[in-house]
């Protein structure tokens, strides 16, 4: 759990024991209300007071938490997964290109689907989508009721280093964040490392089965390649 959801739950913990106790005072003013028992409603009015503003601190505190850092987009994709797309990405000398969908479930995006589109220009150093084709599949996302989860594609090269995004790579996926899309990028070298990531920093990216050890954050090599 992160630092910011114990700081939540402990939040709810005492903003939910003040609130009871809230109760119980609202219970006893009416009481002594009743019973026209002028001293004890002073005092129970000035207890209400303290632990009214108590709450709304602790309201407060968690709506700057909230703002200032959102919560965590967590990513969930299969190792197998990851390795058909390897294989896909690497089918031949050039660079490759293609969009990742998938369900969103408890909060978590579930990367299983590729979605290709036809492509301007391959090379061995640079990709480009067509425009037209990449706007149909999009529009076929939306006509499904899916969402763009991430953009996956190949560098030249072995080697961690080869999945450091270009100045290309950052601007596609700025405008991409920009437009309020949920994508993560990554970017798979020759020799089976892959880089997640997401300008904002703000991706967890989970890998579920064997095949694919985790190098660090978001930052995995596929083992299982043959």
């Amino acid at each position: 759990m992160t630092s910011n959801k114990i700081l939540s739950t402990r939040l709810v913990s005492e903003r939910d024991v003040l609130v009871r106790r809230q109760r119980r005072l609202l219970a006893a003013f009416d009481r002594a209300t009743e019973n026209q028992r002028i001293s004890r409603m002073n005092h129970l009015f000035r207890q209400l007071q303290r632990v009214t503003r108590s709450i709304e601190t602790l309201n407060a505190i968690e709506g700057d938490l909230n703002a200032a850092q959102p919560e965590m987009r967590q990513y969930v994709v299969s190792s197998l997964f990851l390795r058909d797309c390897h294989l896909k990405l690497t089918k031949d000398r050039n660079e490759n290109f293609f969009f990742i969908t998938g369900p969103e479930v408890d909060g978590y995006c579930v990367l299983d689907q590729v979605v290709e589109f036809e492509h301007d220009r391959r090379t061995f150093v640079a990709v480009e989508g067509s425009p037209k084709s990449t706007h149909r599949v999009l529009m076929k996302l939306e006509q499904f009721k899916h969402r763009l989860l991430g953009h996956f594609h190949s560098h030249p090269g072995n080697g961690l280093g080869l999945t450091l995004p270009s100045g290309t790579d950052r601007a596609f996926q700025g405008r991409l964040e920009q437009g309020g899309y949920p994508a993560v990028a990554a970017i798979f070298s020759r020799d089976g490392y892959v880089r997640f990531f997401r300008l904002d920093n703000n991706a967890t990216v989970n890998v579920h089965g064997e095949g694919v050890e985790e190098i660090e954050p978001n930052i995995f090599r596929i083992t299982e390649l043959d």
